[in-house]
């Protein structure tokens, strides 16, 4: 079974040289593409292992050369109860990896974007390591430790997936935090920076969504 899965959906990819930079530093991986993430790949040259959703986004034809190249085609019907990225994500679980990178789950549509930030508690629950991706930052929903090195400088933010986070311990960080709480709906822990080579944040219980910026200073614009 691979232990990289890399994920393509169908919201902003972003930069494409900084996407494929990532996958050739990525190693082996199987690359699941949502029908709607069809168009980045294409634009990419990039033919997927696996094509998961209920095809209302992809164009005919090139559904037809993903069926003459091999590629894996899972199709639900239109009526499905989950989105497509749900969909990618459920099948890249039952293949157990390691780690699962998601890309063009942001940007465009705030619902989908929601949804898509919520996949990671699914993840975290499996017991895989899972980010969505793009230029500027990374999401994720650590299972307990998360370590920076080399980021001084860096913006990071954190935010309740769950009623309530505990025992959220920040080291290394300008607003340093021991055993402390954090509850839905507040945003105290929004925009703290790495002000050491090594920080660490700690959490307990619960559900955490931590959003490190990857450059001081560097956000996406807002028009």
């Amino acid at each position: 079974m691979p232990q990289n899965i890399v994920i393509v959906s169908g919201g902003r990819l972003g930069d494409r040289e900084f996407f494929c930079g990532r996958l050739k530093q990525t190693g082996d991986f199987l690359l699941i593409c949502c029908d709607g993430g069809a168009r980045h790949l294409a634009a990419a040259g990039i033919t997927p292992d696996v094509l998961v959703g209920d095809m209302d986004s992809i164009e005919s034809s090139r559904l037809a050369d993903y069926v003459r190249k091999g590629v894996k085609i899972i199709q639900h019907p239109a009526d499905k109860d989950f989105t497509d990225t749900a969909l990618a994500l459920d099948y890249a679980l039952n293949l157990k990896p390691e780690r699962i990178q998601i890309w063009g789950a942001l940007g465009g549509r705030i619902d989908h974007a929601l949804a898509n930030l919520f996949l990671l508690i699914r993840a975290k629950e499996a017991g895989v390591s899972a980010c969505l991706l793009d230029e500027y930052s990374e999401s994720f929903v650590p299972a307990e430790d998360a370590v920076f090195e080399n980021a001084e400088g860096c913006l990071v933010s954190l935010l309740a997936l769950s009623s309530r986070v505990e025992g959220v311990t920040l080291e290394g960080f300008a607003y340093p935090m021991e055993e402390g709480t954090l509850e839905l709906s507040e945003s105290r822990g929004v925009s703290n920076i790495i002000v050491s080579k090594r920080a660490r944040i700690h959490v307990r219980s619960g559900h955490l969504l931590v959003v490190r910026y990857r450059q001081k200073d560097v956000f996406p614009e807002a028009d």
